[in-house]
């Protein structure tokens, strides 16, 4: 308590001083008079300046043009019916040539970051992600309706929630192994284990990647 506390410090030396501390109850006066009519002093505004810069680091928003409040996600081009799934069972090499042709389109109309191809789904997505909303706004506008492989090309800025990733069922499995001994010349399907993963390597690499990885 107060009282014991004074009681048994007022007055004591301090180690290697011959001063002695003087303890007493501290006493709280307001300055000046109470007017609850007078408004407040206002509260320093540096805690609420670092918090805004910290919320801004965090944002899901980019904040590079001061006002531009356009979300990352839409740097994003989706674009289906670039291929056919099937066609990567008789050719696995296809994986590689759609995406190399898909970027070196794409690369006309700006810096392309990344080209995922999602080999397995069923409407043939390939998803682009460029350096800037400009050239993901222009991508839509020159893919969209385009031909590409004998398919009509329906092109989008990603939502920022599907996930186009589809995981591969043991009986595909069987049939992309088989095709890939076909593809090598070796009849034997259910033993290398090596050779299968080296023809899913690929495949499994474009799936399990995101699509908001960044930057």
């Amino acid at each position: 308590s107060i009282p014991l506390a004074i009681q048994m410090l007022n007055g004591t030396k301090l180690p290697g001083s011959s001063n002695r501390v003087k303890v007493e109850q501290a006493k709280f006066v307001m300055k000046g008079d109470y007017n609850p009519k007078l408004k407040p002093k206002k509260k320093n505004n540096k805690n609420k300046t670092k918090k805004k810069k910290q919320d801004n680091m965090l944002d899901w928003r980019d904040r590079a043009g001061g006002d531009d409040l356009r979300p990352k996600h839409a740097k994003i081009v989706i674009m289906k019916h670039c291929f056919d799934p099937k066609e990567f069972l008789e050719d696995a090499c296809m994986i590689t040539e759609i995406r190399d042709d898909i970027r070196q389109e794409c690369e006309k109309l700006g810096p392309v970051k990344k080209v995922l191809l999602f080999d397995r789904h069923p409407d043939g997505v390939v998803s682009v992600k460029f350096d800037t909303h400009e050239s993901a706004e222009d991508a839509v506008k020159v893919f969209d309706k385009r031909w590409f492989g004998g398919q009509q090309i329906e092109a989008t800025q990603w939502d920022g929630v599907t996930d186009y990733a589809i995981e591969e069922t043991a009986k595909e499995r069987e049939a992309r192994l088989a095709s890939w001994h076909k593809f090598i010349g070796d009849g034997e399907v259910d033993k290398p284990e090596s050779a299968a993963k080296q023809a899913s390597s690929e495949s499994t690499i474009l799936q399990s990647s995101s699509l908001d990885q960044t930057s």
